[in-house]
């Protein structure tokens, strides 16, 4: 597959992330291709969709028999791979590689096996962004320790890791050289006080930067307005002030920003998706026998609510969600709104009014 073409399967799932995922789709094509570099980290709010990008990946590589050998796909806490003691273990992330690996090939798969698909493996690490050096600007000396033990795995070396294999039906202790530099690494975190950093060096006196605007027109009165994104003003050294050492970044061919979620993007995410919210919510009704709908007006407000929490992103979809649709799902025969359609079953349309209803504060 070209890059092109990954890119067209994952966005299938991933909604509003355009240009982050030409460069994963990059990426996984260099991956595939057994290149040595393409390893990215991923900044973004939470409910951005990394997370989403990371079970994207591995939807693509289980829908095509040619990398039944890439479909080792771990996604890791970075926080995890520290001990009680402060010090760093990089043995678990080898051992949690290999249990997925066992997972992939079946019980019965060969040291070899194993050990070939597990440098084949997509290593997703997530939280890094709180594996920084600094916290509560103080050093953070076991943030600092992680840095430097991934940053060796993730330019390419050599690890000799034992793993248990079956060998003519017994199991088996056998020591194998894992090489790092075939796994493809992607680190992703929230990097919260990142936009105000940002924002903070930008609109600063002696910045000497001229933030764009935006010229709206509301009743015939024009208004302008400056816009700051994170995105447009990033700069690597931004990650060093946050905490991230240079040698620890210069393992990544990037540093790609997700976007922020806008309303329009909002209401793809809750309705189109196999996995949406909606969808969730529409199967759990037909256990009622009830079909349910919507409108794109009702649609439409349930995004614009959702998108007022920006720093949770899609995540919000499903608080603004529930507080319309719980009172439905006890016992929604209850509820007039839940008309028979003279077949034997049910139909519950969610409308404007509706949704109105369910976002007025308690009283």
């Amino acid at each position: 597959m070209k890059p092109v073409e990954i890119n067209d399967f994952l966005a299938q799932n991933v909604i509003g992330q355009e240009e982050s995922l030409r460069y994963v789709s990059v990426a996984i094509f260099k991956h595939l291709q057994g290149e040595r570099y393409g390893n990215l980290l991923l900044i973004g709010n939470s409910g951005t969709g990394k997370t989403t990008i990371m079970r994207a990946i591995e939807a693509l590589y289980g829908s095509h028999e040619d990398f039944k050998e890439h479909r080792a796909v771990l996604i890791l806490n970075a926080n995890t791979l520290a001990t009680e003691e402060g010090a760093v273990d990089t043995a678990r992330l080898f051992t949690r590689l290999e249990e997925r690996a066992r997972q992939v090939l079946g019980p019965g798969a060969s040291a070899e096996e194993i050990c070939r698909t597990m440098e084949r493996a997509t290593v997703c690490l997530d939280e890094i962004d709180k594996v920084s050096g600094m916290i509560g600007g103080k050093p953070y000396v076991t943030g600092i320790n992680i840095q430097q033990a991934l940053l060796t795995l993730i330019e390419g070396e050599r690890v000799l890791h034992r793993l248990t294999a079956m060998k003519d039906g017994v199991p088996e202790s056998a020591a194998m050289w894992i090489d790092t530099g075939k796994i493809l690494f992607l680190c992703a975190g929230a990097f919260e006080t990142l936009y105000d950093q940002v924002f903070a060096r930008v609109t600063s006196a002696k910045s000497g930067v001229k933030l764009p605007t935006t010229t709206t027109y509301i009743n015939g009165k024009i208004t302008i307005k400056e816009y700051f994104t994170l995105r447009h003003h990033f700069r690597q050294e931004d990650l060093f002030e946050y905490g991230m050492q240079p040698q620890f970044l210069s393992r990544f061919d990037n540093a790609v920003i997700l976007e922020d979620l806008n309303a329009a993007t909002l209401s793809k995410i809750f309705k189109d998706p196999p996995q949406s919210v909606f969808q969730i919510s529409r199967n759990f009704f037909e256990k009622y026998g009830i079909v349910l709908d919507i409108t794109d007006d009702a649609v439409q407000k349930i995004a614009e609510e959702a998108a007022k929490s920006s720093r949770i992103g899609a995540r919000a979809l499903k608080s603004v969600y529930g507080r319309i649709i719980k009172p439905f799902e006890f016992d929604p025969f209850s509820r007039e709104e839940v008309k028979a359609n003279g077949d034997g079953k049910h139909h519950l349309m969610i409308d404007e009014k509706l949704v109105s209803e369910g976002l007025k504060p308690a009283a």
